[in-house]
């Protein structure tokens, strides 16, 4: 009540002062400070009561995807009316999660004309991992001196950022993939290798079209497909160790890093790989080389949680149809054996950066008639 009298009263006495200027004084310039006042309430309430649905603003991310932690990135908000009434001023601003802001909201005052769009931009540097959510901006406006406002939510739906964790870029995953024993009882992925012909064959239903050999089908007058050398693949699975099974949070994440970088090398060489949290029971991506799936794996270890000192029942189960890679420091779960590939985490592996040299002199292998 006191906020909105003293408003009053500071109106009132402009109005009032402005009328008596003209009227006792007179002259030229009274009557033009009169008219500008009167100008001025019309369009203070004009524009406090027409609507601010009539704004619409629209959020745009740079780079849209395949943002890693520790990268910059930069919002785009646009603004455009749908009407045709002048907006003077109209102030955005952003309410970001706790995570992606340090010191404030990001809140900027533009003058929305119509017909036209005002656009303004932010950056958010050392992004952090995880799916953050974005709310709607906050619109706000009121008269040029600023006793009157009143502000609403923009239509705008909820985005979700998605923040990889970081990685490094990988060769390879040392013996895992260098010297992979063909006699392993563990399953493995049967694929063509293009570099080596077998021989040419009849065309069943479901064969790319790519390898028809022309040549002989123009010959022989019926389709025929080149066949190639049967090759295979290891399976991989990447086990990230129950949350207790590490110190802090700077050894959580950075196993989390590594999980990241080995899906990384697995997509550029589209090398079946899966992915099992211990923490998560059943939650575990299966096998699979497609981009999608990649991808999936890599939003999923961007939605894990911080580290915590909860205890959690782990998963007592770990499927045996694949090459186990187990990322812990502690190793604290009864399947982790000293035959399994382990990444730990200690003083040979202290930060990112020590993961190729890691892969290529510490990482223990699988001992399936393999020696040093």
């Amino acid at each position: 009540m006191n906020k909105l009298f003293w408003r009053l009263t500071v109106i009132s006495a402009v109005i009032g002062a402005s009328w008596a200027f003209s009227y006792y004084e007179g002259g030229y310039l009274a009557y033009h400070i009169w008219d500008a006042v009167q100008l001025l309430v019309v369009i203070t309430v004009a524009q406090l009561l027409l609507p601010l649905r009539k704004i619409h603003v629209s959020r745009r991310i740079i780079p849209s995807t395949g943002i890693e932690g520790g990268d910059t990135i930069t919002v785009e908000l646009t603004l455009t009316t749908r009407s045709l009434w002048p907006w003077g001023w109209v102030s955005v601003t952003e309410t970001l999660p706790e995570a992606l802001h340090a010191n404030r909201n990001p809140k900027f005052v533009v003058a929305v004309w119509p017909k036209r769009t005002a656009t303004v931009h932010y950056r958010l540097a050392n992004v952090p991992r995880g799916i953050h959510r974005l709310k709607a901006p906050i619109l706000a406006t009121g008269d040029m001196l600023g006793l009157w406002t009143r502000s609403r939510l923009a239509d705008h739906e909820t985005n979700s950022l998605i923040i990889w964790p970081e990685t490094i870029n990988l060769i390879h995953l040392g013996y895992v993939f260098r010297q992979w024993s063909g006699n392993s009882a563990l399953s493995r992925r049967i694929s063509e290798d293009t570099n080596l012909l077998l021989g040419i064959r009849d065309y069943v239903i479901g064969d790319k079209l790519s390898q028809i050999h022309w040549r002989t089908t123009a010959r022989t007058g019926q389709f025929k497909v080149k066949q190639f050398e049967p090759s295979t693949q290891p399976q991989i699975r990447i086990i990230l160790d129950e949350m207790r099974a590490f110190n802090n949070e700077h050894e959580w994440e950075l196993a989390i890093k590594v999980a990241a970088s080995l899906v990384a090398l697995a997509a550029h060489f589209t090398q079946p790989i899966a992915l099992l949290w211990v923490d998560d029971g059943d939650g575990r991506l299966g096998m699979g080389t497609s981009r999608t799936h990649y991808e999936n794996i890599l939003n999923y270890l961007a939605s894990l949680p911080r580290f915590h000192e909860a205890q959690t029942m782990p998963k007592s189960y770990i499927p045996d149809d694949a090459v186990p890679v187990w990322i812990t420091r502690a190793g604290l779960h009864p399947a982790l054996t000293d035959s399994a590939s382990i990444i730990r985490l200690g003083e040979e592996m202290g930060q990112l950066e020590d993961l190729p040299f890691y892969l290529e002199h510490y990482l223990n292998y699988p001992i399936y008639g393999l020696s040093d």
